[in-house]
């Protein structure tokens, strides 16, 4: 599954959506690039208290991406056990949090 990015055309940074302006210098020149939605979990951590909407989800974890083209995301992992510099890739986006796989080698 396909991920986009919005980049700044004046500062040139590039960030996730949504974002209706840059963050970083206010800019309102945007534009949207297609990337691979793939990366590799750089953090993680596993949430047993969760919220009353997701309670009953937990426990489940949270990861950190680093995203082969550069960015850094959160998300949450479908299944399995994390493992830093696992390969993993993005399989949904539901309300505005990434899903992601692990991919196995």
């Amino acid at each position: 599954m396909d991920m986009t990015l919005l980049s700044c055309e004046g500062c040139m940074k590039d960030f996730i959506s949504p974002q209706y302006m840059c963050p970083h210098c206010y800019s309102e020149e945007l534009v949207e690039t297609k990337v691979s939605g793939r990366g590799r979990i750089y953090s993680y951590t596993t949430i047993y208290a969760a919220p009353e909407r997701l309670a009953a989800e937990a426990p489940y974890h949270v990861i950190l991406v680093d995203l082969d083209e550069g960015l850094r995301v959160t998300a949450r992992l479908v299944e399995g056990e994390p493992c830093i510099n696992q390969e993993v890739k993005l399989c949904k986006k539901e309300d505005s949090i990434y899903w992601f796989e692990q991919i196995n080698n």
